[in-house]
């Protein structure tokens, strides 16, 4: 009967290796819940206290880096190791990050991956970024709510532009990019919020009073075609208050999500023209949208009528969204009280 023996060779063993010696993890003399690693992790810690300890920067520590970060990539001490060693040995930056076109795809959820990136392009500074934009789009694909991929592809455009390399194409491109993802995906959040940045945040932004018409009727659109997208929701209230502008005079386009007839609302002022949707909502649709209830309620103390909006708030409470009922109940009494 044959045994099975691991082919791993112990760093002691290598000849590479033979004038360090290695310092092994310090979990105190009663450890409560010791980590069981691998025999090749827990050779390669050992040996990489040592050299961390020594300061040693040399080619035999970014190989024993990449060892490490390979089985755990999460480890931000090696990482910012490797970096610093990367430096000082003045390497090919942009052959690093070829390695990092491999790292990411098998560690998307990795921030530590995005961040030594996010280093890497800083010491680069290419005068064009449009093929790391790309590479953030292509990664985006199989994982298109990925917060850290999204962090950085905000960093980015931040960042390169400060220095005056993203022109107005590459804004205009991009937004139509990230229309895109909204299409395929309306729920998607953080696209949703690269459109708040693109459109409202980013410096020169086009979306002033002026061009407000034109964001809300598409955040209008975006709702009557999921009616119960609170990501829609939360981007069409951002803008009101971010533009200081009242919520009774779009009660009109929010008011087939309510449930109700119009004669039931408060008069509502035509200060704006909004196209109204060519698509009706589908008959599967649930009615009313608890979303849309507690816009015509807060709609309501707008206007002064509390006694309206806190029945719309106890219906809320009882009816519409138990799951948050306790929260419908104090803003109900928030109204009784007021």
């Amino acid at each position: 009967m044959s045994v099975a023996t691991s082919s791993y060779i112990p760093l002691a063993e290598r000849n590479l290796w033979n004038d360090v010696k290695p310092i092994a993890q310090d979990d105190g003399p009663n450890p409560v819940v010791p980590i069981m690693y691998s025999e090749e992790y827990r050779d390669a810690m050992d040996y990489f206290r040592a050299i961390a300890a020594a300061e040693e920067r040399s080619e035999r520590a970014l190989e024993l880096t990449e060892t490490i970060i390979r089985m755990n990539p999460a480890h931000y001490t090696v990482w910012q190791y490797r970096m610093t060693t990367l430096l000082e040995l003045k390497k090919d930056l942009e052959e690093e990050l070829q390695l990092m076109n491999e790292f990411a795809i098998q560690n998307l959820k990795s921030y530590q991956v995005w961040h030594h990136r996010l280093l890497l392009l800083t010491h680069i500074s290419p005068q064009d970024p449009s093929f790391e934009i790309e590479y953030i789009h292509q990664s985006l694909l199989p994982d298109p709510k990925n917060y850290h991929t999204w962090a950085y592809l905000h960093w980015l455009y931040s960042h390169f532009y400060t220095l005056g390399r993203i022109s107005e194409k590459q804004w205009q491109d991009e937004l139509r990019w990230c229309e895109e993802m909204l299409r395929v995906d309306g729920r998607n959040n953080s696209a949703w919020g690269w459109r708040w940045y693109l459109r409202v945040a980013r410096p020169g932004a086009e979306t002033a009073k002026d061009g407000l018409k034109d964001e809300l009727n598409y955040v209008l659109k975006s709702i009557h075609l999921i009616p119960h997208n609170v990501s829609a929701w939360n981007y069409l209230r951002g803008l009101l208050r971010h533009f200081k502008l009242p919520l009774t005079p779009l009660l009109f386009a929010i008011l087939p999500y309510t449930a109700r007839p119009s004669s039931t609302l408060p008069e509502i002022p035509q200060d704006f023209d909004f196209a109204t949707p060519s698509v009706p909502l589908p008959n599967d649709t649930p009615l009313p949208v608890p979303l849309a209830l507690e816009y015509l309620a807060d709609a309501l103390i707008e206007q002064g009528s509390n006694a309206e909006a806190g029945e719309v708030f106890s219906e809320l409470s009882t009816q519409y969204d138990k799951m948050r009922a306790g929260y419908w109940e104090y803003r109900r009494r928030e109204c009784v009280e007021e």
